[in-house]
């Protein structure tokens, strides 16, 4: 009898365990890895493998292999330097797919190749064939399919093609991905985006949104990423959509790298008139738009992807090496409290809050006004900070301006005239933190407030804008 309680009083404890376990089981499980895909494009760039920062990516796109409309492939491009790639990649625990596509070969679309080869069932087969060779002779681990774009006439044919190849690559362990059009507005009707089926769909295991080539003054802004994930978010699961940034400008097409080469300062713009690197203006992602972009990826979405890596800067300005602190730090807090978080810039620059400075964290208040630690942030505009610990009044001043405020009064003395405040300095952890906007607009800065990356951005004012 006491061994059958025994076991029974050891079943019940497994039963608990298993139960108080499984939440965090299932959160492991909902929980993928965020893909950091970079296309390399081995047919325009001679650029050493040394470059690229492989413990950084998640996914190598190799490109491009060119189809034709019986079906076969032309060569692989620099196929040495395929093989060389694979081993580092895997060596990083990195994939490697082979792209294949891509917008034009010999100057020519590739839209009619693509649409003449997948309306054959030989030429589908032999398509396929002939990418799983390439995939098993080079020990790839996947395809990227890059048809720009599937037509509402040409969406059967492109579903058969995505079907076949998927079952191909599944049945050995692979994966399959596809490049997809950006989208303008979330509930898109007409656009070629929209012309690939549900089944095809499912059948990829994830799609790169190529949100960018916009023809703006801004090729590819925020607002395009946005509308682009809002959209595809309507067809896919979040943790199948990965948001692509370009590493090039537009129209002068101007390399990222080239840009910073030129001036450093160019990392933290995202325009460059015609003058400096080129005749033709330069419209392309600095490091704070691309910063917000993957604090935005990284809430909505399973990953970021650049093209092309071999455009990215070396060193502390690398865009990929931003994305991979980013990404470093949202595993190392988790999801609650990466998304609590907030970024300041200053002057378009990284206002760093460590744990060495020990001045605090920016944070968003109950009341949703955003609340910086006060002497971190004076000290970076040049403001002298006294505080009187009787009355608990902080006085603010520098050689043209004084601002006094008092712990959690919603007023602000500026200059000779009392202001009322929406939200009150307040102390936190034995810090002062004030609201950002009154404060800092009172000595002359711009204060401007991103929701998707979750930035204040301090730039001085221009003169009328005080």
């Amino acid at each position: 009898m006491q061994c059958k309680k025994s076991f029974f009083t050891m079943l019940l404890v497994l039963l608990a365990m298993l139960l108080l376990a499984s939440p965090a089981m299932a959160q492991d499980n909902d929980s993928e890895q965020f893909r950091v895909v970079g296309y390399y494009s081995a047919t325009s760039f001679d650029e050493p493998l040394e470059r690229v920062q492989m413990d950084k990516y998640t996914h190598i796109m190799y490109g491009f292999l060119k189809p034709q409309e019986d079906g076969s492939i032309l060569p692989v491009p620099k196929p040495e330097l395929l093989q060389e790639m694979v081993a580092k990649a895997h060596d990083s625990d990195v994939k490697v797919f082979a792209a294949v596509g891509g917008w034009s070969y010999q100057n020519k679309p590739l839209a009619p190749t693509f649409a003449a080869m997948a309306a054959d069932e030989q030429s589908r087969t032999r398509f396929v064939q002939a990418m799983m060779d390439v995939v098993n002779t080079y020990n790839l681990d996947g395809v990227e399919l890059d048809w720009e774009y599937p037509q509402q006439e040409t969406e059967a044919d492109y579903e058969a093609l995505v079907l076949e190849l998927a079952q191909a690559l599944h049945s050995q362990g692979k994966e399959l991905s596809a490049a997809v059009a950006g989208a303008t507005a979330a509930n898109e009707k007409a656009t070629v985006s929209k012309m690939i089926t549900p089944a095809a769909l499912d059948a990829l295991d994830f799609v790169e949104i190529m949100a960018y080539d916009l023809h703006t003054t801004e090729h590819s802004p925020l607002w395009f990423a946005r509308t682009s994930v809002e959209y595809w978010r309507n067809q896919l699961p979040a943790d199948k959509i990965v948001l692509g940034v370009p590493l090039y400008a537009r129209p002068s097409w101007v390399q990222y790298r080239h840009l910073v080469q030129a001036n450093p300062e160019y990392a933290y713009s995202n325009y460059v008139g015609a003058g400096p690197v080129s005749k033709l203006d330069s419209s392309y992602n600095g490091l704070p738009l691309l910063h917000d972009k993957t604090v935005y990826a990284l809430k909505q979405t399973g990953g970021i992807m650049f093209f092309d890596i071999n455009e990215d800067a070396d060193g502390e300005l690398s865009a990929v090496s931003m994305v991979d602190t980013l990404v470093d730090e949202y595993n190392a807090v988790g999801k609650t409290q990466f998304e609590r978080q907030v970024w300041v810039y200053l002057n378009n620059h990284p206002l760093e809050f460590t744990a060495a400075d020990n001045m605090g964290q920016p944070f968003i208040d109950s009341n949703g006004r955003t609340q910086l630690p006060l002497r971190k942030v004076a000290q970076a505009i040049g403001v002298t900070v006294d505080y009187e610990a009787a009355t608990r009044t902080i006085a603010l001043h520098n050689d043209q301006q004084s601002v006094t405020l008092q712990i959690d009064m919603p007023e602000a003395i500026i200059g000779d005239t009392a202001e009322r405040l929406d939200c009150a300095p307040m102390i936190v952890d034995n810090r002062t933190y004030i609201p950002a906007r009154v404060v800092f607009e009172s000595f002359g800065y711009q204060v401007q407030w991103n929701s998707y990356g979750r930035s204040v951005y301090l730039q001085p004012a221009t003169p009328g804008e005080q």
